[in-house]
């Protein structure tokens, strides 16, 4: 009897004294030190340049993560053509990550409130971020938007370098009317991902409808002849030609400042069947001048914060 009850004794001690795997590692992901923190970010948050479009404020998103440690997030306004942007900045020592996520700790552009981003990786290296703020008051604004992995450089800064001068000279000449230089934001139907559409409309020449795809090096260019319109009941119809992503569009001159309208792509030997459809808005990219507030908005506004 004593011996059975010594080897029992014997089994329980030994199966209490092992390890739990499962508890270990969690315990030194809780536990980071400071050098094996750059090898989970190195995993979690490699270096890159990421991109895609915020619904809330109609801003084009990008994120960098460079080896230097000089690390951002740029959000360039889309109705201003891009010529009107706000940059963070952050370095290693600013980012927790967990099994599920990262978090960026700083501050918003003019350092005056908290700022958190929260990073979930979702498709491959793709993110699903929120933005979350801490206002002055201490309640929390937040936003979501997702980001794509790009190799090339960033569809705002190969937009501004084709596109800033044309922009500049369109603008000064076309403040008012049916012409100028428009940008804003495109939705496809049945598809998530939003998308950078512009619209260089000028008299007497063949307009040009443009495409942006986050994450894609590539851009849609589409053309039609102002004299191809069709107006009815407020309405602005033409076919277009060149790249197979729209065949027809259709404007509305809401505001002067602003244009909504829908496209169609549909098969050139069967027009009846419709490929994709969805719609856009539109905004007359202005002088950054513009964009700024009056100073009496701006004295009010930094009160409320």
């Amino acid at each position: 009897m004593k011996i059975y009850i010594f080897i029992l004794l014997t089994i329980v001690v030994g199966c209490t004294s092992q390890p739990n795997k499962e508890y270990v590692q969690e315990s030194e992901l809780e536990t980071v030190t400071e050098g094996s923190h750059s090898q989970i970010l190195k995993k979690i948050v490699p270096v890159g340049v990421w991109e895609g479009i915020s619904r809330s404020g109609a801003e084009f998103k990008v994120l960098k993560i460079t080896p230097d440690n000089q690390h951002s997030l740029t959000s360039y306004k889309i109705a201003s053509g891009m010529q009107v942007y706000k940059k963070i900045t952050f370095a290693n020592e600013d980012i927790r990550c967990d099994k599920f996520n990262c978090h960026l700790y700083t501050r918003t552009e003019d350092e005056r409130l908290q700022l958190k981003i929260t990073l979930t990786e979702f498709i491959g290296q793709d993110y699903l971020v929120t933005e979350a703020v801490k206002l002055a008051s201490g309640e929390i604004s937040s936003l979501s938007y997702e980001l794509k992995t790009t190799k090339e450089k960033s569809t705002p800064e190969r937009f501004i370098a084709k596109e800033s001068k044309k922009i500049t000279a369109i603008v000064s000449e076309n403040k008012k009317g049916r012409f100028g230089y428009w940008s804003g934001i495109l939705e496809v139907s049945n598809e998530e991902q939003l998308k950078f559409a512009t619209l260089e409309y000028l008299p007497e020449q063949a307009a040009t409808f443009t495409v942006y795809t986050p994450g894609f090096p590539f851009q849609a260019i589409m053309t039609f002849d102002p004299e191809w319109l069709k107006q009815s009941d407020g309405e602005l119809t033409t076919k277009l030609e060149g790249a197979p992503f729209a065949s027809e569009i259709t404007l509305r001159y809401q505001m002067w400042n602003m244009i909504d309208g829908n496209f169609e792509q549909r098969f050139e030997r069967y027009p009846e069947r419709l490929i994709a459809h969805g719609n856009f808005r539109l905004y007359r990219v202005k002088s950054p001048e513009d964009f700024k507030p009056p100073k009496w908005l701006k004295s009010m506004l930094e009160k409320l914060e």
